[in-house]
């Protein structure tokens, strides 16, 4: 709780994703998503964790880690490409039954494992400090960028000249490292509302991203798992 307010921590994890974790015991000897919940268990802020899956093998093993997956979500919000907002509101209408409305939820993705001691509470910090509808975490870039136009040329992203510390920065959202929004926008189905904060990170730890096989690798090595 902050402020007052109730914070639930809300992990969504679908069928497939298990099938990483259970094939990556050399990740630190952990499954993947033991990473994610110990880090909102070390939350200050948090007062409930609940576990959203679609699979009866990744509700158990999220009991056994000490934490509630009181349902088994509807296969199609695991479908590939469902987006994020109807999997909360599902969750977030499952616990209403119960007459349980937290004031701000906490989406944390288990295809981040690694988070700095503190990051979670200073996202709902910001959050309720700057009175915004949602925050999330970003990676801080002061390099040049480049795109290429609709005519397959190379051009630089903004015009700003000057050393890397003179620039203003870009950043790369990173919202399933932690993502905090007020009930309000989680319900109303709006992917971050209109008001709108990051907090920005620039440690190798934020980018590392389980979903493809560099970063699966990454993840080995910052875990010293054998043969990574």
């Amino acid at each position: 709780m902050i402020d007052g307010r109730t914070v639930l921590a809300i992990i969504p994890v679908r069928a497939r994703d298990l099938a990483k974790t259970r094939g990556m015991p050399d990740l630190g000897g952990r499954p993947l998503i033991a990473y994610t919940i110990e880090a909102a268990r070390r939350s200050a802020v948090i007062d409930r964790i609940v576990v959203s899956t679609d699979s009866e093998d990744v509700r158990r093993l999220a009991i056994e880690l000490g934490v509630e997956a009181p349902f088994v979500r509807p296969a199609e919000l695991a479908a590939p490409g469902t987006p994020i907002e109807p999997v909360l509101q599902h969750c977030l209408s499952a616990l209403e039954r119960d007459d349980y409305r937290p004031d701000i939820v906490v989406q944390l993705q288990i295809s981040h494992p690694f988070r700095q001691d503190g990051l979670i509470d200073q996202v709902v910090r910001t959050l309720v400090e700057q009175e915004l509808d949602a925050v999330f975490t970003a990676f801080e870039e002061r390099h040049g960028f480049w795109k290429v136009n609709a005519y397959g040329e190379l051009e630089p992203v903004g015009e700003e000249r000057g050393t890397r510390n003179e620039r203003t920065p870009l950043y790369k959202e990173m919202s399933g490292l932690v993502c905090a929004s007020t009930r309000q926008v989680v319900t109303s189905g709006d992917r971050l509302g209109k008001r709108v904060g990051l907090v920005p990170l620039r440690t190798l730890h934020a980018l590392v991203d389980t979903q493809d096989e560099e970063g699966l690798d990454l993840a080995r090595r910052l875990a010293g798992s054998p043969g990574a």
